[in-house]
């Protein structure tokens, strides 16, 4: 490749690292020749101080060096950067390809190297980089299409139901606070913030003068409103979505004691996603207005989780609950 092929692609910055000038000077040339900027240093604490100023895409390190060695800098540089490491050292019983890749290396170079391999495996670095930042790039747009379709399913429930428009974000909104002091992974939070986006879809098959029906529901129409976790989950469980987004829509009406809808189930059988997401639907549904009587009020939502806490609801998601709240918690529109 020569700098005019290179000429179209971003600007990637190479960092060179070695305690031997005659290699930094091969090393800078070589790194040149592919197109790439090339910066120096003569140990690990230079290098650092050149990452301080500058945004390095790959460091080159020598691994024996004084002061900081190359060793020691890969550590610096995973913890505090994301430039992608390549190692070389002219001894080989220092590192191994297998030890370089356990220390956080892309790849390593034994010295003496030829001019054909530097260059092979620098541009092999940079073209699995460039290729990896595409797929994040590529899965970031995916991810907004998925919020985008997800909003607007949320929305399409809140045209039907106007006297609970933004129910469904508010109960997403508690059940990530809760999600999150309870300390659950970020995959984990992403689901259950769909879920909660999403957990009365299936009210859009529900007439909607039941779901707006300013009086107490007769049998009947409380039958109608008690498969809409039915209905949302026949609606979701074909999107392969990457979590259990669908069967937490399904569960978000379970009861630990088994008393919940529509399948029954209890304790273990339920998933700790719907277990907060139940919790979060009972405290908004509860202080919110809705058609058949005013809100009534944070302070009863409480004392109905505290007072059913480990029979309906799950005792861990209860406390933490009553933590946040504790906090002045209000909810967003």
């Amino acid at each position: 490749m020569t700098e005019s092929q290179n000429t179209s692609k971003q600007k990637i910055n190479v960092l060179v690292v070695d305690d031997e000038k005659s290699i930094l000077k091969l090393a800078q040339r070589l790194v040149r020749q592919e197109g790439y900027d090339c910066l120096v240093a003569s140990n690990g604490f230079e290098a650092i101080e050149v990452m301080e100023e500058t945004v390095v895409d790959v460091v080159i390190t020598d691994i024996a060096m004084p002061e900081m060695g190359g060793i020691e800098l890969t550590k610096h540089i995973k913890e505090n950067y994301s430039a992608d490491i390549i190692m070389m050292t002219g001894y080989f019983r220092d590192l191994s390809y297998e030890n370089a890749v356990t220390q956080g290396a892309k790849d390593f170079i034994q010295k003496p190297f030829s001019t054909k391999e530097f260059q092979i495996r620098l541009n092999r670095v940079i073209k699995e980089r460039e290729t990896n930042q595409e797929l994040k790039q590529s899965l970031k747009r995916m991810n907004e299409i998925v919020d985008g379709v997800i909003n607007s399913l949320s929305s399409t429930v809140d045209a039907r139901d106007p006297y609970t428009a933004g129910h469904q974000k508010r109960v997403a909104q508690l059940a990530i606070t809760i999600a999150r002091f309870m300390g659950l992974e970020n995959t984990e939070v992403s689901s259950i913030r769909m879920a909660g986006i999403l957990h009365d879809l299936g009210k859009i098959a529900i007439p909607a003068e039941i779901l707006s029906k300013p009086s107490t529901l007769s049998d009947i129409e409380f039958s109608l409103i008690k498969t809409h976790p039915q209905v949302g989950f026949d609606i979701l469980k074909n999107i392969n979505f990457p979590t259990p987004v669908a069967r937490i829509v399904h569960q978000h009406h379970e009861r630990i004691d088994g008393s919940g809808y529509p399948l029954g189930l209890s304790e273990e059988e339920i998933l700790p996603e719907a277990k907060i997401l139940t919790v979060a639907d009972v405290v908004e549904a509860m202080s919110s207005h809705r058609p058949y009587r005013p809100g009534l009020g944070m302070d009863k939502a409480l004392a109905e989780i505290t007072k059913n806490k480990g029979r309906f609801y799950d005792p861990n998601v209860v406390d933490a609950c009553l933590e946040i709240t504790a906090k002045n918690y209000t909810f967003d529109g």
